[in-house]
């Protein structure tokens, strides 16, 4: 039971720490992520999850005229995902299921030592990286 209790409390972590929009519009906006994360462990486990530190995730949305910036800084943090169609990124900037127009992603993240795992069918694990699905 006490494990059970620290995955939950790591996957509240990774809802409340992590950017995260779903079926919205941005246009011209800037989306700014300039988090240190040092030590982390962030897990999801279930259908449609994501566990993030350090990351910014657009999912189901329209962005235009927008300027999305990850700046974060992650050492020593663990992220996994583990079911069908989540995403697990460290100090990535993730776009699944979106439209993106007019707009600039710049992912400046410092990422040392991580473990991101993603397990299970249309599941992406990246770390310090742009992923556009």
């Amino acid at each position: 039971m006490k494990n059970l209790t620290k995955i939950v409390v790591f996957s509240v972590a990774a809802i409340l720490s992590s950017n995260v929009m779903a079926q919205s519009k941005v246009t011209k906006s800037i989306i700014l992520n300039k988090s240190i994360n040092k030590g982390n462990a962030t897990v999801a486990i279930g259908k449609d999850n994501i566990a993030s530190t350090g990351s910014v995730n657009i999912k189901g949305s329209k962005v235009t005229k927008s300027i999305i910036l990850n700046k974060s800084i992650n050492k020593g943090n663990a992220t996994v995902a583990i079911g069908k169609d989540n995403i697990a990124s460290t100090g990535s900037v993730n776009i699944k299921g979106s439209k993106v127009t007019k707009s600039i992603i710049l992912n400046k993240s410092i990422n040392k030592g991580n473990a991101t795992v993603a397990i299970g069918e249309g599941n992406t694990a990246t770390t310090g990286s742009v992923t556009i699905e």
